[in-house]
């Protein structure tokens, strides 16, 4: 199964761009180079490339250069000298099947049902040859997702492998992190008492990591248990990118997946960067800025599609407006009012939630 799905990756990794290419938005050049990312952390890297291919040496800085060049050798002709920071051979193996397994989905365009049940099976048989050859492949494919954290500990690692981040199966996995309590209030009233496990030294930080060269990437998430934060990513813990944007945005979650247990991803999303904006008091307009960049109304996408909601119903209540894009008209409202507003609106989607069944609600703001 490995080798059918390598030969499959290499035979059409060079001319997926070509057969897909679509008259770009915008021209980058050293201005506007970030322009690239929302795209590259969505996984549309034809996009990226469409915007590349214009994109001349000369108009880039020295580094914007070096990522353009990277790209190409990382995503298509695949001749990047990648640092796994480790020399763990099976470790690395593992890896190569993510980025080969990434790279068909976004890059070749393999159908994604076929390219996730492809790799399952592949990593299914990783876990049988190299940590638990005893267990048939049905034993393992019930447990694979707990099997990937004991391979991790017994390699003196921690990580998170096959859960899924947007359409993609991932891979998180650092080698020291440390656990610290904390009492997040959230807007509504909650009081959330949860440890906080930071993260550090990182193999794999997922695959929007890899899509951006770092730019972009997963900077925490929740779990029913506990919180992890990827250190690094925040400032000083006693700011508001890490209280707000971190702390508060992940307490919304861990309270939300008490409250309303089987709530998917983009309300979830909608509700903790309505916290986000409901607190905010120095940051407010850098995370509408942030909202609004990264905004996409696709519903497939939840990260962005929650973005997206946020700044069309906060327009809505603010500006009369469908979706304000001008971070300037923006800055000409307060700070309080987008406060107030945000909570109003994290308010009326709670009551709406609890009168749909805060038990058996699945999504709201998908079907507006």
């Amino acid at each position: 199964m490995k080798h059918l799905l390598v030969i499959l990756l290499c035979s059409i990794c060079v001319s997926a761009y070509a057969q897909n290419k679509v008259t770009p938005y915008t021209k980058v050049d050293s201005s506007n180079f970030k322009k690239l990312y929302p795209y590259a952390l969505r996984g549309e890297m034809n996009r990226v490339f469409e915007m590349l291919e214009i994109a001349k040496d000369a108009d880039l800085s020295p580094r914007q250069q070096k990522i353009k060049h990277g790209y190409y050798q990382r995503f298509l002709y695949q001749t990047e000298d990648f640092d796994y920071n480790t020399t763990d051979p099976e470790i690395i193996d593992m890896f190569k099947r993510f980025q080969n397994y990434w790279r068909s989905v976004i890059i070749e365009n393999v159908a994604q049902n076929l390219a996730d049940s492809l790799f399952r099976d592949e990593m299914n048989h990783f876990l049988k040859k190299y940590y638990k050859p005893e267990l048939s492949i049905e034993e393992i494919d019930n447990d694979y997702y707990a099997l990937f954290q004991d391979f991790f500990e017994s390699k003196d690692m921690h990580g998170i492998a096959m859960g899924k981040t947007g359409h993609l199966y991932d891979l998180y996995l650092w080698k020291d992190q440390e656990e610290i309590d904390y009492s997040i209030d959230l807007p509504e009233g909650q009081t959330v008492k949860v440890s906080v496990v930071f993260m550090r030294d990182f193999i794999s930080n997922g695959w929007s990591h890899y899509t951006t060269y770092g730019h972009s990437y997963t900077g925490g998430w929740a779990t029913p248990v506990k919180l992890f934060c990827v250190e690094e990513s925040y400032g000083p813990k006693d700011e508001e990118d890490f209280l707000i944007s971190y702390v508060s945005h992940e307490g919304q979650h861990f309270a939300d997946y008490k409250l309303f247990p089987k709530l998917k991803q983009a309300d979830l999303e909608y509700r903790a960067k309505l916290t986000e904006l409901a607190l905010a008091k120095t940051t407010t307009y850098e995370i509408i800025n942030k909202f609004i960049t990264n905004a996409k109304n696709d519903k497939a996408y939840a990260h962005p599609y929650g973005n997206y909601m946020v700044i069309k119903l906060l327009s809505h209540e603010i500006f009369k407006s469908k979706f304000e894009s001008n971070l300037e008209k923006w800055k000409e409202v307060s700070i309080k009012k987008i406060n107030r507003v945000a909570l109003q609106l994290l308010k009326e989607h709670s009551q709406k939630l609890e009168s749909l069944g805060a038990e058996s609600i699945e999504e709201y703001i998908t079907t507006l």
